[in-house]
């Protein structure tokens, strides 16, 4: 099934849970991933599990895009 998301877009509408999904990379391991838009403050690496904070705006030209993400974050802190 092709994906919902174009290629440059910085964000997406999930159109399953109708979630709005953002896309970030992590400043330690320059890993790329995606995380729910609702999350306000930070959120865990998928890779280096370190803390992600979140910056309150973002601008496209500096976001991360759809066709370089490579995993997903999880909540912080991450519960287990």
């Amino acid at each position: 099934m092709p994906n919902s998301a174009a290629d440059d877009s910085p964000q997406f509408l999930c159109l399953s849970c109708y979630a709005q999904i953002v896309f970030y990379t992590c400043h330690g391991c320059e890993y790329r991933q995606a995380i729910p838009q609702r999350w306000q403050n930070a959120f865990t690496c998928g890779k280096c599990d370190g803390k992600v904070e979140i910056p309150r705006t973002r601008s496209y030209a500096m976001s991360t895009k759809a066709r370089d993400v490579q995993g997903y974050g999880y909540q912080y802190p991450r519960m287990l």
